[in-house]
């Protein structure tokens, strides 16, 4: 390690322990933020200064899928994936674990994940006081420090289980190089877009009329040189229909009050996490919107939406609809759909909810 990356690690930690003095509630995004860090970083100016009172962090090592398949022995725990606006919570029980080159899937009636470790660079065993209680986790995170996929114990999860992987995956001799280098730090990512000929768009529109399964979506992107918001707003009035933002927070209201079961997908480039069933309290916190149940929270950032749209994929079952939600740079922060498994015909209460909220008051 450079000096002048000893020096970058000094310094945060210090202004790290002056943030938990006077802001002792922040969390470590937002304590990453005010450093202008990361919260990777974070964890790996605390394993490397070994301070007392921070969090005791471990490195992990990078095969991932090992790991992941042990994860079912910890019993009850709750999983989180987040973006810049929304953040998704779910508990549950690690079930069906499948890995190979570049990819992690996590199949179960709680836990649904579809996991991308190839562009993850690090993790981190963490064990955090809190209070009264111990907050114990393993942590993902890309080259540039920003979380990827998150795991943290309940009160039901089985601790020695957590003691004996974070010892058995430690990685002794991590090279935290890209954490604390200037020229690695995070740049805002703008979905592409290009100006399309009249003909590459009735081509688009044509095989998006052709689909037979909704997983074909991204290989007709693809196919085409296409972003997602722009597909949106090329089938705009054919496939897509443009919705005033409150028709995200209608729908879950109404989603709760008819009790609708509902499938709830929010992702970051490592990780795409999935929630099926009812949503049942629903929680507006200025502008926050708010899914607050036993097993799934939602918390989504009404104030970053930028465009959201009623979505028509068609399939071997039907039409397929959903609502996908954006923000100003073109990335998407949540979709949702009706509960559903394929070879099943869509539910009609989730089109007539659809219908309902679209409808401007």
């Amino acid at each position: 390690m450079s000096i002048a990356e000893s020096l970058e690690i000094e310094n945060i930690i210090k202004d790290w322990k002056q943030i938990k003095e006077t802001q002792p509630r922040l969390r470590m995004r937002e304590i990453a933020s005010q450093l202008k860090t990361s919260e990777g970083g974070l964890l790996a100016a605390s394993e490397i200064s070994k301070t007392e009172g921070f969090p005791q962090v471990s490195s992990l090592k990078t095969n991932w899928g090992e790991l992941f398949a042990k994860f079912g022995e910890l019993g009850h725990v709750m999983v989180l994936t987040r973006n810049e606006a929304c953040v998704h919570e779910r508990k549950g029980i690690f079930e069906k674990v499948s890995s190979g080159p570049g990819h992690i899937l996590v199949v179960g009636a709680d836990i649904d994940l579809r996991l991308f470790p190839g562009i993850w660079k690090y993790g981190f065993s963490v064990e955090e006081p809190k209070q009264d209680s111990t907050q114990r986790s393993f942590q993902f995170f890309g080259e540039n420090g920003e979380a990827m996929f998150k795991l943290f114990l309940t009160d039901k999860s089985n601790v020695s289980v957590w003691e004996k992987l974070r010892s058995e995956f430690r990685n002794e001799s991590p090279d935290f190089s890209s954490l604390f280098s200037s020229e690695n730090k995070k740049e805002t990512a703008i979905a592409e877009k290009k100006e399309l000929k009249p003909e590459t768009k009735t081509e688009f529109l044509n095989d998006w009329g052709k689909l037979e399964d909704t997983h074909e979506f991204f290989s007709l992107l693809k196919k085409h040189g296409v972003s997602r918001i722009q597909s949106m707003e090329i089938a705009n009035g054919k496939f897509t229909k443009t919705v005033e933002t409150k028709a995200v927070l209608r729908m879950l209201e109404m989603a709760s009050l008819d009790r609708t079961p509902i499938m709830v997908f929010v992702g970051n480039p490592g990780s795409i996490q999935i929630h099926t069933g009812e949503v049942t309290n629903i929680k507006v916190l200025e502008s926050w919107w708010n899914v607050l149940d036993p097993e799934f929270n939602l918390h989504l950032r009404s104030d970053l939406i930028s465009k959201t749209y009623i979505v028509d994929k068609p399939s071997k079952d039907g039409i397929i609809h959903s609502m996908e939600v954006y923000d100003a740079d073109g990335e998407l922060i949540v979709q949702f759909f009706g509960k559903r498994k394929p070879g099943q015909p869509e539910r009609t209460d989730w089109v007539s909810l659809l219908d309902k909220v679209s409808v401007i008051d």
